[in-house]
């Protein structure tokens, strides 16, 4: 069970890692924008919870109130004896002093069923408890609102506003108000019902909405917006150094030149600016003192192998000498490929656009000019000749030494060598496919090694050094490129070049 709810945590992320933006200035909005807005929504919902809370008291209040004057009114007619009850409502109604309107009716009169709301149900229920306590109260009380238009009153038959002022319907019809009556229905002795019709004093209350007004919650939207559109401003100043330091980031990546940024803005980024112009310097002065290294240890061993050449030329037995001549000669060379390695690698050319189908082009012809079998593969697209579709910005020597150790290996270790290259979006991906015997399987990072070479290179090329591949992936590198081996299914390496189009 529990991996089955990691499972589903661990693809929950995932789907959340897709949706969520990829800016911090976006990471920043998205949550601010959840956060007022849930403010919102919890304040808003609060304050109507009170809101209501309150206007149920007042309604309570105001509702029994009224229900204790009209049980006083309906305790008095119960108690008149029966013969008394239609002369008293007669002299009321035509004396104008009652409030209610008020009849006897031989039969229960049904109502238009009305959707109450929470406010009408407080008060019905209102009505319901203070009748049902009074004294001499016993029979059926039935309590419910009707509109106007279809309130029925005397039969199951009359409607109130087909009877004439005269008859009380001033009392309940306030146009052009369309306010709901109350009706209070009270069996009494014979199947006869008393009939009570009335409007609320405060019937605002009732007709009010339940929920809040639009005005208001449109104003909640409309300062929601205006707070994130500052927001938003104040987010873009606070990541713009952020972008700087991006560039800067990318740009000291190309060719190691360092590029001081201004360590001002929040405390985090002062931090980080400082560290980041320290970190160029550092790499900096590494590489100068590399360069002084290799070439110091360059010149000290130019003496002593020189004075080993000579004494082992002086040596009279054959077979020793030859031996001896040989790891010399072995030795100088790998001095010579290790300074040449930071010879190529220490780039100090200009960037500029530079032609990679061209590049290739001349390079597997001047191959096969000598005899090698090197082909250019290009995909079948219609587009005119020069129109920039393989330009990317970079160093044109960097990236010919890089294409350079790519083709020969191929050529040497694995002929024929067959280059591929297309464009996808925003990048130029160049592949080489030799028929050799590949590498080892788990030794794709172990063949980048310097010095590092397999039994099969050996036997193919014994004057190799092993420092081509790690030069390539050093010159992909400082163009924000990669560099990755494969065997290729059908037999062979496959070495995938991926530069970034600037």
């Amino acid at each position: 069970m529990s991996g089955v709810i990691k499972e589903y945590w661990q693809i929950l992320k995932h789907q959340l890692h897709e949706c969520s933006p990829r800016t911090l200035a976006g990471r920043f909005l998205m949550v601010m924008f959840a956060l007022v807005f849930t403010s919102q929504l919890l304040v808003n919902h609060l304050w109507e919870r009170e809101t209501e809370s309150d206007r149920q008291e007042a309604l309570a209040r105001v509702a029994t109130s009224v229900a204790l004057r009209m049980s006083a009114t309906t305790e008095y007619f119960v108690t008149l004896p029966a013969s008394l009850r239609k002369a008293a409502i007669n002299k009321l109604r035509y004396m104008g002093g009652a409030r209610y309107f008020i009849t006897l009716n031989p039969e229960f009169i049904k109502l238009v069923p009305y959707e109450n709301s929470l406010a009408h149900q407080t008060v019905v229920n209102v009505f319901k408890a203070v009748l049902k306590n009074a004294n001499h109260i016993s029979g059926r009380v039935e309590v419910a609102f009707s509109r106007p238009e279809t309130l029925k009153v005397f039969d199951n038959q009359t409607l109130l506003q087909d009877l004439p002022d005269n008859r009380g319907r001033e009392t309940l019809l306030v146009e052009p108000l369309d306010l709901p009556v109350l009706v209070i229905q009270v069996e009494l002795e014979n199947s006869e019902w008393l009939y009570l019709a009335t409007l609320m004093p405060d019937s605002s209350i009732l007709s009010a909405d339940d929920s809040s007004p639009a005005p208001l919650q449109t104003s909640y939207l409309i300062w929601m917006l205006v707070l994130l559109v500052f927001a938003t401003m104040a987010i873009y100043f606070m990541v713009r150094p952020f972008a700087a330091l991006s560039k800067a980031a990318n740009d000291f990546g190309r060719d190691l030149e360092p590029v001081a940024i201004p360590e001002q803005g929040c405390l985090e980024y002062e931090r980080t600016a400082r560290a980041f112009n320290q970190m160029q310097q550092n790499i900096r002065h590494y590489m100068n003192d590399r360069k002084q290294l290799f070439s110091g240890i360059s010149h000290d061993l130019k003496t002593p192998i020189t004075r080993l050449r000579l004494r082992a030329e002086m040596l009279d037995d054959d077979a020793q000498r030859e031996p001896f001549i040989h790891d010399l000669e072995h030795l100088e060379i790998m001095v010579k490929s290790a300074l040449q390695v930071v010879s190529n690698t220490d780039i100090h050319e200009s960037p500029r656009v530079v032609d990679l189908e061209r590049m290739l082009n001349d390079m597997t012809l001047a191959a096969q000019s000598v005899g090698q079998r090197a082909w250019l593969h290009t995909p079948f697209v219609n587009h005119p000749e020069g129109d920039g579709r393989y330009n990317i910005t970079g160093k044109p020597l960097a990236l010919k030494r890089c294409l350079e150790n790519l083709i020969g290996n191929a050529i040497v270790y694995g002929a024929p060598a067959n280059v591929y290259i297309e464009r996808l979006a925003d990048q130029v991906i160049i592949t080489v496919r030799d028929h050799g015997p590949g590498i080892p399987e788990g030794m794709e990072e172990t063949i980048f090694k310097p010095y590092f070479r397999l039994d099969y290179g050996c036997q193919k090329n014994p004057d190799g050094n092993g420092l081509g591949l790690i030069t390539a992936r050093h010159l992909a590198r400082i163009h924000g490129g990669s560099l990755r081996l494969r065997n290729h299914p059908e037999g062979g390496l496959e070495v995938t070049l991926t530069l970034p189009v600037t």
